[in-house]
């Protein structure tokens, strides 16, 4: 892997800021992990910062547990925040010396390159930028052919966020057959022929690898310099978001028969499985079992989890769900989950925090 990776253009000098954009759901948090640990092996000095519009992310805790220096933009996008992101960056130059960070928009987020790009571009014009907007081919193939079940104002995101892109990373590849890649790929040559395309399975290295080699070309960094500020309508991009609930929650289980962890198995099979139900569509559900294993479901047909059966009396758990519903009818579900949980098995879970809301229209702090 060293050999192959000697092959970029190292410019240790130079800071390279990579923004991720992408769906709910499209991997980016995957890619990040693995492009932070294969760049690693190349004493690089790597930085993350995690965006949500809520406060308590899994994303941001599981980077945590990786020991990787990083930061988070909370209650709000970049583009709203984007003096908060503009503090985090230097905050982790200044503290850990980076020279590689990685910037991961929060999914529903869109018309990044006005609002988050080109402030960079003006304000670090010594730094290397660049743009990759990530799709889970899944979710990809459905909204290129109207086979999905979201509103058509999330659908005005998702595509937005590939028109505005300079690289397109088409995500988990190794979840479709060789048909479903091909016809992935001629929908893309049709509608997307000027776009970088990067077809990835962000668990393997060698395909990581080849994305990175991408972002280290003049090529793209010249692309991404000249990109173009979207045409956008910010009230169709605003009722977009407002069709997809947040919920967020900090919860302990304590069983007196040391079954923590099936305790905590249970509700998050259980709490996909209502979702299942209600035909709810999903753009993402994670949980963060024990400040240290994530769990994602970013459909309605994955299989159950199973989590390792430790013999514990305590264990805790953090929920993001992010689904086109109302905060109401999540939290409902949630709460009907842990009541059947606690009356079924005797244990007794207590809740630390929670949040359900909606996104607030969207204000950028600056747009070029």
């Amino acid at each position: 892997m060293i050999a192959i990776m000697s092959k970029l253009v190292k410019k240790a000098e130079l800071m390279q800021i990579h923004l991720l954009s992408g769906f709910l759901g499209s991997g980016k948090t995957t890619a990040v992990q693995h492009a932070a640990n294969i760049l690693l092996q190349e004493n690089k000095k790597i930085g993350v910062i995690t965006n949500d519009q809520g406060k308590h992310l899994v994303d941001g805790d599981f980077f945590k547990t990786l020991g990787l220096p990083n930061r988070q933009v909370i209650n709000g996008c970049f583009c709203c925040n984007y003096n908060q992101l503009e503090e985090n960056i230097q905050s982790l130059i200044d503290t850990n010396n980076i020279n590689v960070l990685f910037a991961e928009s929060v999914g529903s987020c869109t018309d990044i390159v006005a609002t988050v790009l080109k402030p960079l571009l003006q304000q670090r014009p010594d730094a290397s930028l660049t743009v990759s907007t990530f799709a889970d081919i899944r979710l990809l193939q459905m909204m290129l052919t109207g086979k999905h079940s979201f509103d058509k104002t999330i659908q005005y995101i998702f595509l937005k966020q590939l028109e505005e892109a300079s690289i397109i990373v088409i995500n988990k590849i190794d979840l479709v057959d060789k048909e479903a890649l091909m016809k992935v790929k001629e929908l893309m040559k049709e509608n997307y022929r000027n776009k970088i395309l990067v077809y990835q399975n962000s668990l393997e290295d060698q395909s990581v690898i080849k994305w990175l080699q991408i972002l280290d070309t003049d090529k793209i960094k010249k692309k991404s310099a000249k990109a173009q500020s979207l045409n956008i309508d910010y009230d169709i991009y605003a009722e977009g978001e407002t069709k997809l609930a947040w919920f967020d929650q900090s919860l302990e289980v304590y069983s007196v028969t040391n079954n923590a962890l099936l305790h905590i198995e249970h509700l998050i099979n259980n709490i996909h499985k209502k979702i299942m139900q209600r035909r709810y569509s999903i753009g993402h559900l994670k949980f963060l079992v024990n400040n240290k294993q994530k769990v994602s479901f970013i459909s309605n047909t994955e299989p159950p989890v199973l989590l390792a059966r430790e013999q514990l009396s305590t264990a805790s758990l953090l929920i993001n769900v992010r689904v086109q519903a109302t905060p109401k009818h999540i939290q409902t579900i949630i709460e009907e989950t842990m009541q059947e949980e606690e009356k079924a098995s005797g244990c007794k879970i207590i809740v630390n925090s929670f949040a359900a809301f909606r996104p607030r229209y969207p204000k950028p702090a600056y747009r070029m």
